[in-house]
């Protein structure tokens, strides 16, 4: 059992219980559930309903799994003999979804609870690897109560290596 679905101005064949990363969703909060009612085509493995351009009855439940960017695209422009050079990255907001319903007319089916389970573990593990090693600001270090580092002078520690060798 499939769907296309429209989101983002953009074509998905979604099937039930697969995870897919669409163009932003900016107001769905993470771990709520969204209804994609733009449905172009069903079909349940015996017979295919096409919209005319969308069904009316059909419907796609998908939960939000988490934001993210894309990877990095490199934009670079140049032309020649005249020292233009013009370098730009981007990244691309994405929402990833879980499909946890579809849904047309009397036809439903939905995903087990186990696969919603094991796809939110796993959300929250690559977030915790993300997770970077960032060092505390000045501000954070003073609210923390540590002290400063000491100044040590070059000259102090070039005596005391000669007395360790002398």
């Amino acid at each position: 059992m499939y769907s296309i679905v429209e989101t983002g101005g953009f074509q998905y064949k979604v099937e039930l219980g697969k995870t897919y990363k669409v163009p932003s969703i900016a107001e769905a909060a993470v771990g709520s559930t969204l209804e994609l009612k733009s449905v172009l085509l069903f079909s349940n493995g015996k017979e295919v309903k096409i919209g005319t351009p969308v069904l009316t009855d059909a419907l796609v439940k998908v939960e939000i799994l988490s934001h993210g960017k894309g990877d990095t695209v490199i934009v670079f422009k140049k032309k020649r003999r005249t020292r233009y050079e013009r370098k730009n990255g981007h990244r691309q907001g994405y929402t990833e979804v879980l499909v946890t319903e579809l849904r047309s007319g009397a036809e439903s089916a939905v995903v087990e609870p186990q696969v919603i389970v094991r796809n939110r573990a796993r959300v929250v593990a690559l977030a915790k690897q993300k997770v970077q090693n960032v060092p505390l600001t000045r501000k954070e270090k003073i609210a923390q109560g540590l002290p400063k580092p000491t100044k040590v002078k070059k000259n102090a520690l070039r005596k005391a290596k000669a007395e360790k060798e002398g």
